[in-house]
């Protein structure tokens, strides 16, 4: 019998979830659409999409006979969009925060999420108030299967971009409505009687996660080693270079890497999928020319290839054309839903099958 996990990543209009065996191996896969992705209670609709895909997929292997054991769940998910206890969502998309006076602030902020969590707390009173806690978008669905609540901190030099206690005291909203930080590879809980049943799955399975959907996608496409560079494309499209040294320059964003002592380096196309395939096309030269000319002004050689993941890579005619233009080979990896990849490497891992995250991808990601 396979052991495989249930690997699931929530997107802006639809949720993913795949069974992923610790070989790396897609073994079933299903995309649900939500109903009505703009509704300011989208998130109330993540477990009934949840419960479709696991539909699916069971049915799937019933009928064909396939023998397949769930051992675990793991979650990732579009950021930074955040949750109430009751479903109340602010999406990662909305500009809401600009709706705020800017002396109120927060601006100043390096975080992704206080902004948003600021604007919530001024513009819905009501529903702030009335909430246990806030939470980032996999974690409220993680509370959902568990009961735990948590807060996932890819690794610590993130704090910046969540929140601390100094910045959470300015802003006067209180530590006790952000749940603990968790790490990837951390059990957040198991799964509950009521939810398993609900689902279809085992109850008591322990439940991971990898947090934000671009951390996931960079331990999928295992973008952990200096030099290494992918192109996540989706709603938006990004190219992520992992550097032993955080590099500043215009219109590049440098994060933490996941792995300690590594920095992830970003270009990002906001919107790509709206543009014309041309227009797309300009704008990743662009793109690429800017990160070529940082790398260069900071004595990196740009590399050989490029891992690219996400939608594009299922139209063979664009990606030849993109190939061409960039001059620069590009890679696509089996699964190209590198999200669910970094899922499952955060709970193989966890499960103790690998000693690392790091370990988990060099193993999974193919």
């Amino acid at each position: 019998m396979t052991e495989a996990v249930l690997a699931v990543d929530i997107g802006t209009t639809s949720l993913k979830a795949a069974l992923v065996s610790a070989t790396g191996d897609v073994v079933a896969f299903n995309k649900a659409s939500f109903s009505a992705p703009q509704n300011r209670f989208v998130a109330e609709g993540w477990l009934w999409a949840l419960k479709s895909s696991t539909d699916k997929i069971l049915k799937n292997l019933a009928n064909s006979g396939s023998e397949v054991s769930i051992v675990a769940v793991s979650i990732s998910g579009n950021g930074p969009t955040i949750v109430s206890d009751s479903g109340f969502t602010i999406r990662w998309n909305e500009d809401i925060e600009k709706l705020i006076m800017s002396d109120e602030g927060f601006i100043a902020t390096k975080s992704l999420f206080l902004p948003k969590i600021a604007a919530f707390k001024l513009l819905f009173p009501d529903e702030f108030e009335r909430t246990d806690f806030i939470y980032s978008g996999p974690e409220y669905l993680i509370n959902k299967l568990t009961g735990t609540a948590v807060t996932i901190l890819p690794e610590d030099r993130f704090i910046s971009a969540y929140w601390t206690s100094e910045e959470l005291e300015a802003l006067r909203i209180s530590q006790s409505k952000l749940p603990p930080y968790v790490k990837p590879g951390e059990s957040f809980g198991n799964l509950a009687e009521e939810a398993a049943e609900f689902l279809g799955l085992k109850s008591g399975i322990p439940v991971f996660g990898c947090g934000p959907d671009f951390v996931a996608a960079l331990v999928g496409t295992n973008t952990l080693s200096a030099g290494k560079l992918c192109d996540r494309s989706g709603s938006s499209e990004g190219f992520n270079f992992c550097s032993d040294n955080p590099i500043i320059a215009e219109g590049l964003r440098t994060l933490p890497s996941i792995i300690p002592g590594l920095w992830n380096v970003s270009y990002i196309i906001p919107k790509s999928s709206s543009l014309t395939p041309e227009e797309r096309l300009s704008a990743v030269e662009e793109a690429v020319g800017k990160l070529k000319k940082a790398l260069a002004d900071n004595g990196i050689s740009f590399p050989e290839e490029i891992t690219v993941t996400g939608g594009q890579t299922n139209d063979v005619g664009y990606m030849k054309k993109k190939e061409q233009r960039l001059g620069v080979k590009l890679k696509v990896c089996k699964c190209s839903d590198s999200e669910l990849i970094g899922d499952a490497c955060a709970a193989w891992y966890g499960l103790g099958k690998f000693g690392s995250l790091q370990e988990a991808a060099d193993s999974l990601c193919k």
